[in-house]
């Protein structure tokens, strides 16, 4: 910007001849002549040891260098004049104010120092400060700034539209999974519905069934009544024709003699079955059948709970834990019970007296299952034979049954002895139980806790919640002992823990039906509890 002329002589009377610029804190030296004082201090002194003023080349001392405020002072007002002009004449021409103006000599700014970061005019370009300094175009010091965002734009694009695309795909995903669930709702109230609906048909089917039962039986107790009227009816005439005969004197009493045995004679008393024989092996039959939907139904309950509910885990032994009495397999899922196992106490956590051991896992949360499987050779053989000798008697008895109405008469001193017979088998059936219930097994879960010193009850109380398996048949380890199912050989028993719900169903791994169910609040860590006190009979678990 060309400034007027007499602000270019005061200009040029504030300007310092070394550095070319403005006064900065102006001295003056020996002659006189004025300088910035950071130029004066940088000129160099001659051989003689003196500096010589740049202008007259007169020598002076530094010592002797004085400031000029008035110069200072008076460079400062020429500096604020040329602002006040600049700013007016870029005012005029519509320039924005302050729009590209350098800040010291209101030039516009040309060029970038790359030493400095600053962004220079004509005139801080050529001045002392940055003229040995690298200064470009300032279009061209922005290029590979303008490369560095463009790249970086192009990145910053590419990750938006990245996220877009997940986005839109996220948001596709939800809408689906969304709509699946609705899909699945759905059919959950579709498959329920129709289950409903089949109990409900099957239920009226049953109860139907009975109607017609107790119908029949209602018919069959008036047949019987009314034989048994009959009955009683003709006996009450004899027998009052009897006492009247006795109470004649002998005279009339001996007259009739002879006819006597052939007009009373011997008959034999009539004793009708109170319940039809079709009858009864229909309401037997249906017995049966209310029997299956029970199980059926525990089996229906098991497994929906178990496939629904609870996560199938895997469980080892552990070993530090296992008594003396007890063997276990390399892999710590199989024990076996020896009462001449070497191995005396070696461990603090090793049950001592009784013959257990417990898990390594153990569970403070959630619904986990697993089984344990029970091995015995004796009883698959027996199950053999049993199974044939059941189907024999089973064909037996079809081919034997009779089914036909009415009433037959029976002898009642052999039905005495056949119940008496019957009794002392049970009886014999006791003891043989009461002498298999010592060798059994128990299955469950346990508190970590637990005593595992000396002879243990072994109940809920002491922290053990476990099923009782022996030939005989099952128990709950509740106090007394529950029996659940007497006779039944459980060969796999599935163990579901729910600890939020404070819940240890067991089940038959086989069929999936319902055992039985403890309640209790759990606190600590639970873990698998198995204790053997059966010789031959290997515990596995499973998976």
């Amino acid at each position: 910007m060309a400034t007027s002329a007499p602000l270019r002589s005061l200009e040029e009377e504030v300007t310092c001849s070394i550095c070319l610029d403005y006064l900065r804190d102006p001295v003056t030296i020996d002659c006189g002549h004025v300088f910035c004082r950071s130029c004066t201090m940088d000129v160099c002194p001659v051989s003689g040891g003196r500096s010589i003023c740049p202008l007259c080349k007169k020598p002076f001392k530094k010592e002797n260098i004085r400031p000029v405020w008035q110069m200072a002072s008076l460079v400062e007002n020429i500096e604020r004049l040329k602002v006040d002009k600049g700013r007016q004449h870029w005012e005029g021409a519509g320039e924005p104010r302050g729009a590209r103006l350098c800040p010291r000599h209101q030039e516009k700014l040309h060029y970038y120092c790359e030493d400095d970061g600053k962004l220079l005019c004509v005139l801080c370009r050529e001045s002392r400060e940055h003229q040995f300094h690298t200064a470009v175009l300032m279009e061209k010091a922005a290029q590979p700034h303008r490369e560095k965002i463009l790249n970086h734009l192009t990145t910053l694009r590419r990750d938006r539209d990245k996220i877009q695309g997940f986005q839109t795909k996220g948001d596709a995903d939800i809408l689906s999974a969304l709509k699946k669930f609705q899909e699945q709702r759905q059919c959950i109230v579709a498959t329920f519905e129709k289950g409903h609906q089949f109990l409900r048909e099957r239920e009226q089917h049953l109860l139907d069934q009975l109607v017609r039962l107790e119908l029949e039986l209602t018919e069959g107790r008036e047949k019987y009544n009314s034989r048994s009227a009959e009955e009683l009816s003709r006996l009450a005439l004899v027998i009052s024709e009897l006492e009247g005969k006795v109470q004649q004197p002998a005279i009339e009493f001996m007259q009739d003699t002879r006819d006597f045995l052939n007009r009373y004679p011997r008959k034999k008393v009539w004793i009708g079955k109170p319940i039809a024989r079709v009858v009864k092996k229909r309401t037997e039959e249906f017995s049966d059948k209310v029997l299956s939907l029970q199980r059926g139904l525990r089996e229906f309950q098991g497994k929906l709970v178990k496939d629904l509910e609870y996560k199938t885990v895997s469980v080892t032994l552990d070993a530090q834990s296992a008594s003396r009495y007890l063997l276990l397999s390399n892999d710590w899922k199989c024990v076996t019970y020896n009462n001449h196992y070497p191995i005396t106490y070696l461990y603090p956590q090793q049950f001592d007296c009784e013959p257990g051991v417990v898990g390594c896992k153990g569970f403070t949360w959630g619904k986990v299952y697993w089984e344990v499987e029970v091995e015995r050779e004796s009883w698959s053989d027996d199950e053999k034979e049993g199974g044939e000798e059941e189907e024999e008697e089973e064909v037996e008895e079809e081919e034997a049954a009779g089914y036909r109405d009415g009433h037959d008469e029976w002898d009642t001193t052999d039905d005495e002895e056949s119940l008496g017979g019957e009794e002392e088998e049970e009886e014999a059936g006791e003891e043989e139980e009461e002498e298999e219930v010592l060798e059994s097994c128990l299955v469950g879960v346990a508190r970590d806790s637990m005593n595992r010193k000396g002879v243990l009850s072994l109940r809920p109380e002491d922290g053990v919640w476990a099923l009782r398996l022996s030939s005989s048949g099952v128990w709950a380890n509740t106090s007394p002992e529950t029996e659940l199912f007497p006779k039944l050989r459980l060969q796999r028993v599935g163990i579901a823990l729910d600890y939020e719900g404070g819940t240890v169903t067991f089940t038959n791994a086989e069929s999936q039906e319902l055992i039985y169910t403890f309640t209790a609040t759990f606190t600590g860590r639970l873990v698998p509890f198995l204790w053997l006190k059966w010789p031959g009979t290997r515990l596995l678990l499973n998976p």
